[in-house]
């Protein structure tokens, strides 16, 4: 069995790992704009990397304890979270899935989305480098991938659109 001190060092670590996580500026742009609540995410984030992070296996009552504050929150309530987080998942593959099908993501109004994607797919490893070597060369990058993502969100649900 685990003494007191061995696993507070885990769950503090992995709570730390969770905070950066959250704290990203480009997972908060994306997050904002998704069909995902906070607590969803970060309920799925435990789900998903929990194990990963703790560098330990956990159990539904340790996830539980992972989340938002130091008591964490009942196992029932994050089972309910990770239920309704999995659902809004599934249904926005089936989104995106049915937009391709029926040919939408050839859509001018969807282009600045798919740009916008593979933009940050291809720059991840760039940013990882820029962050630790030249913090305004990561900043600007930054600032450049949400402005990136704002536009593609107004040119879909813009003012000037239907005009």
């Amino acid at each position: 069995m685990e003494n007191s001190d061995t696993s507070k060092g885990w769950h503090e670590g992995t709570r730390a790992v969770i905070e950066e996580t959250l704290g990203d500026r480009i997972l908060s742009a994306l997050l904002r704009r998704s069909n995902l609540t906070g607590a969803q995410f970060e309920t799925l984030l435990v789900d998903q990397l929990g194990h990963d992070m703790a560098n330990k296996r956990l159990t539904r009552s340790d996830m539980a304890q992972l989340r938002r504050d130091e008591k964490g929150i009942s196992r029932g309530s994050f089972n309910r979270t990770l239920r309704q987080a999995r659902e809004n998942v599934v249904e926005a593959i089936h989104t995106v899935l049915l937009l391709g099908y029926c040919g939408l993501t050839e859509s001018p109004s969807i282009a600045p989305f798919l740009e916008a994607s593979e933009r940050l797919k291809t720059q991840t490893s760039q940013l990882r480098d820029a962050g630790q070597g030249e913090p305004e060369v990561y900043q600007r990058t930054v600032d450049s991938i949400i402005d990136d993502l704002e536009h593609a969100f107004h040119a879909m649900f813009g003012r000037n659109r239907d005009t």
